[in-house]
């Protein structure tokens, strides 16, 4: 097979493409999600969502009339494709092999008529046209993968050459990724929380081990935040009392939100004796209004005992109250370094895709839609829901859904070009020992050997998607590594106060809201296959 390359446009190429036709309305065949199987449903589905989210976005006229909206294409490659004569006849006697497998021929058992008498029987042509069906997008994608296409939507094919002759050839004009290049990604500015918990923080978490010792004393003055009271309470909705929210002598902490605002709103202030009378919404179906009836019969404080060396020494499992401050702020500092580690991926992510400006290739988002339509299709499969119940369940709107998985995708497709941008600037490449380290990893979980799944994804060009995503992963690390870290106060955070402690430091023994037990945290490394990068096969 011989294929011929021709660039139609250059590689940084992003134009406008005309709208032939208003965008579609959304129909019910678009929320069903796609099947886990079928990727045609989900390009559909992507490409539906696009559209309807471009057009929930620019809205619709005052008279009613349909606001188009311009479309972007990204660079053009054509493909010249010949397939020797040798090749295609190969392809005609699997087709015709495949015919007897589906027909019955008298004299012959299924499956056993050879080509000459399928031949006299249908004629030659029905083989030619299967086979061309069949081995046309095999031959192209072949031509894909041996040219290192880096596609982005279908292919426009024609025929030049159909066989009848022998060979077979074919032109394919298809749109691939654009190559774009960025400036700022070396001088990232980043502002995470603070790795390091403040005092107060870690008086609170001692306090928390206190008031596990607490004493509950009864006060005469108003209740106040934090104050235990015991209460009659009764609700009711339309005279009505609801089950298990009538209770005698309750003890309640006030402002802990354990029944609903209001409840802590009203015992705010009050004083024993005091009697209440308010409705307030349901928590859970708001358009019902719930009846309360409460009586305080008590207001009580908690009293802390003192924190004192002799009390650490005899409640926990340290010697002093400095030994109890360390371990507190180590425990808790774990927490917020992972935090800080969290933000500053996140915020890195966002500041590199700010930086592609101008549009992106419509095929791009609509990849990005498809794929996101298709993992929340077939997660929702698992559970017997439509993406119609699902919104349902969770109070969205389509419209509204729909803007927001384009926004998120768009999103994605720019931070992806940024990271291709950023790993060429760089020359990060991945290497062999990058491929099978990751391939060890995937085998880890997927069940198969890392020389099982690295055959499988060179027959289906998985492999070349797998060395980009670790390509985006070197560069998302290299643009972190770049960042300046400025901490809420606008001061400089150094590099070391985001590494994780040792296992023996990070230890949580002995520290206040803790198991003493081992350390359970997952402190697993990011994958090199994530959506947040917006890869598009």
């Amino acid at each position: 097979m011989k294929t011929t390359l021709t660039p139609l446009d250059p590689a940084d190429f992003i134009g406008p493409a005309p709208v032939s036709e208003p965008d579609p309305t959304l129909d019910d065949d678009t929320l069903t999600g796609p099947d886990a199987d079928d990727l045609g449903a989900a390009d559909t589905a992507g490409a539906a969502a696009g559209d309807d989210a471009d057009g929930a976005a620019d809205g619709d006229d005052a008279d009613g009339s349909e606001i188009t909206t311009e479309r972007f294409i990204g660079p053009r490659v054509k493909l010249t494709v010949e397939v020797d004569a040798e090749t295609f006849d190969a392809d005609v006697d699997a087709a015709f092999r495949k015919l007897a497998r589906e027909v019955r021929i008298p004299g012959f058992r299924p499956g056993r008529a050879p080509r000459r008498v399928l031949e006299s029987h249908f004629g030659t042509d029905i083989g030619r046209a299967q086979a061309l069906e069949e081995a046309v997008p095999r031959y192209y994608s072949e031509a894909v993968r041996d040219n290192r296409v880096d596609v982005v939507n279908q292919p426009e094919l024609e025929l030049t050459l159909d066989g009848s002759d022998g060979p077979v050839a074919f032109e394919a004009t298809v749109e691939i990724r654009p190559v774009v290049t960025i400036s700022g990604y070396e001088s990232l500015q980043i502002e995470i929380p603070s790795p390091e918990p403040t005092d107060e923080e870690i008086d609170a978490r001692i306090d928390e081990t206190r008031q596990q010792f607490a004493d509950i004393t009864e006060v005469d003055r108003p209740a106040v935040q934090g104050d235990r009271v015991t209460i009659d309470i009764e609700g009711s909705v339309e005279g009505e009392p609801l089950p298990g929210l009538s209770a005698q002598d309750y003890l309640y902490e006030v402002g802990s939100g354990g029944i609903v605002p209001e409840v802590d709103e009203q015992l705010d202030g009050c004083e024993a004796g005091a009697d209440l009378s308010f409705s307030a919404p349901h928590p859970v179906q708001p358009e019902m209004e719930i009846d309360f009836e409460i009586t305080v019969n008590t207001v009580s404080e908690l009293v802390l005992p003192e924190l004192t060396d002799d009390w650490v020494d005899e409640n926990t499992e340290h010697d002093s109250v400095s030994d109890l401050r360390d371990a507190t702020a180590r425990q808790l500092s774990f927490g917020r370094i992972m935090q800080a580690n969290m933000v500053l991926r996140d915020e890195a992510q966002k500041q590199l895709a700010e930086l592609v400006t101008g549009p992106v290739p419509d095929a791009m988002v609509n990849g990005a839609i498809a794929d996101r339509m298709q993992e929340l299709g077939s997660g929702l499969q698992q559970r017997n829901m439509t993406i119609e119940d699902w919104l349902e369940a969770t109070g969205q709107e389509p419209a509204s859904f729909i803007t927001e998985l384009r926004d998120d995708a768009e999103r994605g497709a720019r931070l992806d070009l940024a990271l291709r941008a950023v790993a060429a600037a760089e020359a990060l490449q991945a290497d062999d020992d990058d491929i099978d380290g990751e391939l060890e990893r995937m085998a880890a979980t997927d069940g198969r050997s890392a020389a099982q799944l690295r055959e499988v994804m060179v027959d289906t060009d998985g492999l070349a998607h797998l060395t980009s995503a670790i390509c985006k992963s070197k560069a998302l690390q290299w643009a972190i590594e770049a960042a300046t870290l400025i901490g809420p106060d606008g001061d400089t955070i150094e590099r070391s106060a985001l590494e994780l402690p040792t296992a023996g430091d990070a230890s949580t023994h002995g520290a206040p809201g803790t198991d003493t037990g081992a350390d359970d945290t997952d402190t697993d490394s990011d994958g090199t296959d994530s959506d947040d990068t917006g890869d598009t096969p």
